[in-house]
């Protein structure tokens, strides 16, 4: 899968700032990407230009068009580009350590229970407000100049649009997460896990998502889960594919590619040592035992 905060950050491609640990980036999409695997080990706002694309998490796809806006948690997604228009976006990629801080440094924001998001998905829509298409349209400005604006003012500006997300309930799916991230090790690698299992990522981005070392999330991992990360993630993508298997719809070949299969004769080979049986056997099978229950 391709770091698209990487990529877009080492690229000539695109108009960009970098302020403090902020990447503000004008991108347009290239024609002839489609289908795509993608991953950020920075959390992104992608406020939409033009053009429409979709962005799918593992249970859930989100068609995003012109004037909307969402924010697309650190780590995997599946996207696909519709070609009828170009696809802009303004993408702000904002690291775990900038929120932190910002809130340590206004800790009564911190104040109250804290939420269970077990519930929560990896990509949240944004509601959209005077405030936010403002703030769009000051970003898209400052991108088109020739010379970098004052990034003192920049960061301000960018922490005052997160004081006002706090101020506002219709962003609190938003805010609750940005809270989430001061909370244990353990719990924000189960998010991590949880959110991304079914991608073809490597451990190391695994480890990297968590912010540790990969001799420190495996072992984080082995106490967490008392299992290894290779075998709780080929369990996860296994049983994830079965259910899968029990829709008519996706073939043999979209199933590997979206429960995170290096190729699918290694998804065939893997689920048939776990079911003993292929995966078109395995749905013909479940299949006849659906319509015999009619």
């Amino acid at each position: 899968m391709v770091n698209l905060f990487s990529a877009i950050k080492d690229s000539n491609l695109f108009r960009k700032m970098e302020v403090s640990e902020l990447l503000f980036v004008e991108y347009t999409c290239m024609k002839e990407e489609n289908k795509f695997g993608i991953w950020s080990n920075n959390n992104y706002f992608a406020f939409i230009s033009s053009g429409k694309k979709i962005w799918r998490s593992i249970y859930h796809s989100y068609e995003v068009n012109e004037g909307e806006i969402i924010f697309v948690k650190k780590g995997a997604n599946l996207t696909h580009q519709f070609f009828e228009d170009e696809f802009c976006a303004i993408f702000i990629f904002i690291p775990d350590d900038f929120i932190k801080a910002f809130l340590r440094r206004n800790t009564g924001l911190l104040e109250g229970t804290q939420k269970d998001l077990s519930g929560q998905d990896s990509v949240l829509r944004v509601h959209e407000d005077e405030l936010l298409e403002s703030y769009y349209r000051s970003i898209q400005s400052f991108l088109s100049l020739t010379e970098k604006p004052n990034e003192q003012l920049l960061k301000l500006k960018f922490e005052e649009l997160l004081l006002s997300l706090f101020s506002n309930k219709k962003h609190q799916d938003l805010t609750d997460y940005f809270i989430s991230l001061c909370q244990n090790q353990e719990y924000h690698m189960s998010r991590v896990m949880e959110e991304n299992f079914a991608y073809n990522l490597k451990l190391e981005d695994y480890a990297q998502l968590c912010h540790m070392s990969l001799s420190a999330f495996k072992k984080s991992f082995r106490q967490y889960y008392n299992t290894t990360p290779a075998a709780w993630l080929k369990h996860r993508k296994l049983d994830l594919a079965r259910h899968q298997l029990h829709r008519s719809d996706p073939n043999i070949g979209q199933i590997s590619f979206e429960c995170g299969f290096e190729d699918t004769s290694h998804f065939i080979r893997v689920f048939r040592n776990k079911y003993n049986l292929t995966p078109l056997q395995y749905r013909q099978k479940h299949s006849k035992s659906a319509n015999s229950e009619v």
